[in-house]
């Protein structure tokens, strides 16, 4: 009996040690580098350092707003570049995060294939002013500037 008490707190140890000595880097690219991820919509009110969202307000709720925001999407790569689409183009640029602080930062200028305006316009701004991030790979990512009072969500494709 002894020795099966002493197996299992020795696998605990083990294990345990394995999952909380993973590198937080790799936690970047499994949340960024994890598909293509769909604009939802943008959020006000919602507390950022909570993962209660309740109070959040979405910007858009019509239909043909909600359509036309689901046409962006956004694909993040490990080697620090990203690609995207917009409604009727695309876009493409380069990235980096810190995990230290979750700090997210576009890095350079954003270039689009087209004239950008109306959502489009709106979309490549946010982005450009994102400062911050929170999420996972499975669910859902969540790109906010430095006031973290609002906040632009993505979802899987």
């Amino acid at each position: 009996m002894k020795t099966f008490k002493y197996f299992f707190y020795t696998l605990f140890i083990t294990l345990s040690s394995f999952l909380y000595g993973c590198n937080q880097e790799d936690d970047i690219y499994e949340i960024f580098d994890s598909g293509v991820w769909q604009l939802v919509n943008y959020y006000t009110g919602g507390d950022w350092e909570s993962n209660n969202d309740r109070y959040a307000r979405p910007a858009y709720t019509e239909a043909q707003d909600l359509e036309s925001l689901s046409k962006i999407t956004i694909t993040f790569k490990n080697d620090g570049t990203f690609t995207g689409t917009l409604d009727g183009g695309t876009f493409e640029g380069k990235w980096q995060a810190d995990p230290s602080d979750r700090s997210f930062t576009v890095i350079g200028e954003i270039k689009a294939s087209i004239k950008l305006s109306g959502k489009n316009a709106e979309f490549i701004k946010k982005l450009e002013l994102a400062s911050y991030y929170k999420g996972d790979s499975k669910r859902l990512l969540q790109l906010a500037p430095d006031a973290r009072t609002t906040y632009m969500q993505f979802t899987h494709k």
